[in-house]
């Protein structure tokens, strides 16, 4: 089974044609999240109710913001993610010294002037990342590069619940305080560049775009694969296709095949 981590709120998916972990962020990709997915033995009855309460939140997040935009430029998108560095108090608990936060600052007030993040300064935000969590302790990390640039970083076996944990906060505070603010605006400049606020709605809008899914792929369809497939087979678009994938990755959806990857950490 997989967990969808969307601001603290996990959706299980009855899939299980993918690996144990998928994120996907709304907003801005300041509050990473990690999970890792169990499978349980619960009664038909707690199995029936979870099922329902699960439609209905992946309902409510489909359609939350639906034809709404982020912001009317990517200039002006800038200037939100600013503020909301700025304003964060998670942020400052991270980096109480401020210097993680000036720095990034001083690289979204360029891509402001520039009209956009440079692929320099994203991938630079990418390596600390890497250096933040090596410091840390961890194994390595393993990016992986969609066709189109963006990175997620790879998945990677459970470890202990304590070793699990200890990860989720410091993949949290390692990703704050270097490349989680740079890579939000990459992406919105990549994958979205109509300004969606609905990250599905970006999704398709991308996979359309790009011509990855027939013009008649819908989001009802989007639902279905990333939500609701029982199987690989059932999928009306293999969503593991570097063509598709890297329009997921662009909008915050980031899915796993059973033979990508993986990264050791410990």
């Amino acid at each position: 089974m997989v967990v969808v981590m969307v601001m603290g709120q996990s959706i299980p998916r009855r899939s299980r044609h993918k690996v144990a972990r998928s994120i996907i962020s709304v907003v801005t990709c300041a509050a990473l999240l990690m999970m890792v997915a169990a499978c349980g033995g619960e009664a038909s009855a707690a199995k029936n109710d979870g099922a329902t309460a699960q439609s209905d939140d992946v309902g409510r997040l489909m359609n939350d913001g639906l034809g709404e935009k982020a912001a009317s430029s990517l200039s002006e998108y800038i200037d939100q993610s600013m503020r909301t560095l700025e304003s964060s108090q998670q942020m400052k608990e991270f980096d109480p010294s401020g210097e993680a936060t000036q720095r990034i600052l001083k690289v979204l007030e360029r891509a402001k002037e520039q009209g956009r993040v440079s692929v320099s300064d994203y991938e630079s935000a990418w390596a600390d990342y890497k250096q933040c969590m090596a410091d840390r302790g961890y194994k390595e990390i393993v990016l992986i590069k969609e066709p189109n640039g963006i990175y997620k970083e790879a998945s990677h076996r459970a470890g202990t619940a304590e070793q699990d944990a200890r990860y989720g906060q410091d993949m949290l505070a390692c990703g704050a305080t270097t490349y989680s603010s740079i890579a939000d605006v990459y992406k919105m400049q990549i994958g979205n560049p109509n300004l969606y606020k609905n990250q599905y709605e970006a999704a398709l809008d991308c996979l359309h775009r790009n011509e990855a899914a027939p013009k008649d792929y819908s989001m009802d369809d989007l639902r279905f694969d990333l939500y609701e497939a029982a199987s690989k087979d059932e999928l009306k678009l293999d969503i593991y296709t570097p063509e598709v994938s890297q329009c997921l990755v662009a909008n915050n959806i980031t899915v796993f095949s059973d033979n990508s990857v993986t990264e050791q950490l410990w």
